[in-house]
């Protein structure tokens, strides 16, 4: 079964992690949340291999000037000397807002190439408070897991058309570990009528951390449900990635909780946590690597597949997952009607 103990994470902590060789030239790269941590590490090792395009997108324009003249040049020519970065455009993305998702996705549909061979998605937050957006939703349920739905799904006729049958389309969510920590959060979950609104309801009682971490299993939940509606062999493979405890920029909006960085920090150190470039090669390697069909549909840690969470490998789990599909699916569908289009052509019911 799928169990977290200290002295297996502890391990992976300290492992080095590899580098795929494999080539991104004639590609379309997409990775979200790509102006800090994993995300520019990230976007720096794929721009490091030439793709034909590497989109990075960040919240704001301003943080997408920021990414595409300084920050991924600076850390790419850091990295591998007198280096210069591919065709590289930053786009705006703020997963807080659908309509900026609808939006960004028109534009793509628009003004972007014809190819799309990669999603990572990776942008997040965590919010200590507890926060709604202008949609309704709490904050970290919408840019965590509703908005990385919306996105993946309205990407995916993109996706698939960009594959072939020897290369095989990649949508790589950034998940966590922390979705082993939700077992007591759910033990009533086969009681909830609704399990979104559960979820985003301030009522719920429970920490930041939780909620965060409720997001990341959903996030799990999304990839093996929508790999199991894809066809075998699958024309794209969809990874949950584990990047391990990193010195990335997630605590960033904690600036007000100092008591919570202190701690925060110090669990970092006491836990070996890794850089956030030794992290995202995690990322580039379910982005990239030769083996997707062994990735398809499953949970990764250290560039190895792994299993997720007792209670997801639960017949209670397999429940679970399948009716926050739909539920997501009617959401979402709400918000931008080319999602049940889009599901009912491309993911029939199993």
């Amino acid at each position: 079964m799928g169990k977290l103990s200290l002295w297996s994470f502890l391990s992976e902590q300290g492992r080095d992690l590899p580098l795929p060789g494999e080539s991104v030239v004639g590609k379309t790269i997409l990775v979200t949340g790509a102006n800090v941590g994993l995300g520019l590490e990230a976007s720096a090792h794929v721009a490091n291999k030439e793709p034909s395009l590497l989109i990075a997108t960040c919240r704001d324009t301003v943080k997408c000037e920021q990414t595409i003249v300084t920050r991924v040049p600076l850390v790419l020519r850091a990295r591998c000397a007198g280096s210069q970065p591919a065709s590289l455009d930053s786009w705006p993305l703020d997963l807080s807002s659908f309509d900026n998702v609808r939006s960004f996705v028109d534009r793509f549909v628009a003004e972007g190439p014809e190819r799309l061979n990669v999603l990572v998605a990776n942008a997040g937050t965590f919010k200590p408070a507890y926060t709604r957006t202008q949609d309704d939703w709490e904050v970290m349920l919408q840019v965590n897991y509703l908005s990385v739905a919306l996105l993946s799904i309205l990407l995916l006729p993109h996706l698939l058309r960009s594959a072939t049958c020897d290369d095989p389309s990649r949508l790589v969510l950034v998940s966590s570990l922390g979705h082993y920590f939700t077992g007591p959060v759910l033990t009533d979950s086969q009681n909830w009528d609704n399990i979104l609104g559960v979820i985003s309801a301030e009522k719920l009682g429970v920490s930041g951390a939780s909620r965060y971490n409720l997001t990341k299993l959903f996030q799990v939940a999304f990839v093996r449900e929508l790999g199991a509606r894809l066809p075998s062999p699958t024309p794209l493979v969809t990874t949950a990635v584990n990047p391990g405890l990193c010195h990335s920029s997630l605590q960033r909006d904690l600036d007000k909780y100092w008591l919570l960085r202190m701690v925060l920090g110090f669990v970092k150190w006491l836990l070996r946590a890794r850089t956030s470039e030794m992290g995202s090669r995690n990322l580039v390697y379910a982005a990239l690597a030769t083996n997707a069909q062994d990735l398809h549909g499953r949970y990764m840690s250290s560039c190895e597949v792994v299993e997720e969470c007792d209670f997801l490998l639960s017949a209670e789990g397999r429940a679970f997952s399948e009716k926050l599909w739909w539920e997501t699916i009617e959401v979402l569908s709400k918000v931008d009607d080319r999602v049940s289009q889009i599901v009912s052509t491309y993911l029939p019911a199993r």
